[in-house]
């Protein structure tokens, strides 16, 4: 599944997978946008999002219906030394993120004060981004990992462009060894309650547990 599809082609891919006729779909990050199905077991990632809030809104697609879900993403080693492909990789994809970046400070004047990341990206394609932009900047507070409030004092006012930033955090978040809903939590603002948190499943936690 990928923009090269036409639209027929692409809506019979979603119809036959939300059906339960196929079990998988391998595709790109667009898939993902609009997509409601509460059954989904697992999101796998064969290359690592870009940002955090791109990374929550994904594999966020899994275990809608409350019952257990697992995300796993695939990641090489990041100088490139040990496969040049991934170096390159990486730069084409920092490119491309400068680009969304751009787009994403025009798309800022447009949106709601609070809203669901959800329903915003149906309408804004680039809205994760420009919601990541606006956090990283102190501009906007998560009321959890899908709803947002934006500060009202900042309308108007120029957000500053600072993309590496979100990709160091996203890099902090694979290579971290604390429990990975406590760097979540943390990283969206909620220190409170990732004070204390070890959620046990993680990948963390259970080598945490192993240990001891």
């Amino acid at each position: 599944y990928h923009a090269g599809l036409s639209a027929e082609e692409r809506r019979h891919i979603e119809k036959v997978w939300i059906g339960g006729e196929i079990n998988f779909v391998v595709c790109t990050s667009a898939f993902g946008m609009g997509i409601n199905k509460p059954d989904v077991r697992w999101v796998i990632h064969f290359q690592a999002p870009s940002l955090l809030s791109e990374y929550i809104q994904e594999v966020g697609r899994g275990g809608r219906d409350g019952k257990p879900a697992e995300a796993l993403t695939l990641i090489s080693e990041p100088t490139g030394w040990l496969d040049p492909e991934d170096k390159q990789r990486q730069k084409f994809l920092m490119d491309k993120l400068r680009s969304q970046y751009q787009a994403a400070e025009k798309l800022i004047k447009q949106l709601p004060t609070t809203g669901n990341i959800d329903s915003l990206i149906d309408e804004f394609p680039d809205a994760a981004i420009a919601l990541s932009i606006l956090h990283s900047s102190g501009k906007l507070r998560w009321r959890d990992p899908f709803n947002y409030i934006i500060n009202k004092s900042s309308s108007g006012k120029k957000v500053s462009l600072n993309y590496s930033s979100g990709v160091e955090e996203m890099n902090k978040y694979f290579s971290t060894r604390k429990c990975r809903w406590q760097f979540l939590l943390e990283a969206f603002g909620f220190s409170q309650e990732a004070e204390n948190m070890r959620c046990g499943h993680c990948d963390n936690c259970i080598r945490e547990g192993r240990i001891h």
